[in-house]
């Protein structure tokens, strides 16, 4: 690609940085963002354990786990022993937890549905999926990326 296309296409990353940026801020008032996508993630799944929301997430267990422990502290995670494996700890959501999962889901929709809707209608369906396979991209692109600086090392 020349050089052209790719400024111009990181500038319009840059824009998106920003925009995402700042409907995250609103978004997740009063908690964390690390702690939001853990609550979603784990609604999404109904009970995971740390090493699953963790390889959800793509994080480190370490630094998901000091944000479980703050969702756990202010009520919206609670942790029970896992059925089969006495070892394991299953993570859920408290009522408190999917109230506040809720609230989240209702924002971001309003949200998504005003940017959505800034696009012609016939256009947003081919948006949407030329959105996830540029998403897609850039996760494979950062997990190849990950794997050769693990192999270097």
């Amino acid at each position: 690609m020349r050089n052209t296309s790719i400024r111009l296409f990181r500038k319009a990353v840059r824009a998106f940085e920003q925009a995402m940026v700042a409907q995250l801020n609103t978004c997740c008032s009063g908690v964390s963002q690390a702690q939001c996508h853990a609550l979603i993630a784990i609604e999404e799944h109904g009970k995971l354990t740390i090493g699953q929301l963790a390889q959800n997430l793509d994080l480190d267990n370490s630094t998901l786990s000091r944000t479980v422990q703050g969702l756990v502290e202010v009520g919206f995670v609670e942790r029970t022993v896992h059925p089969t494996d006495r070892r394991a700890v299953l993570l859920s959501l408290t009522e408190k937890g999917r109230a506040t999962c809720h609230v989240f889901n209702e924002a971001s929709d309003r949200y998504y549905t005003a940017v959505l809707e800034q696009i012609p209608p016939e256009e947003r369906g081919t948006v949407v999926d030329k959105f996830s396979l540029l998403v897609e991209a850039f996760v494979r692109h950062e997990h190849q990326s990950r794997r050769c600086d693990h192999e270097d090392k």
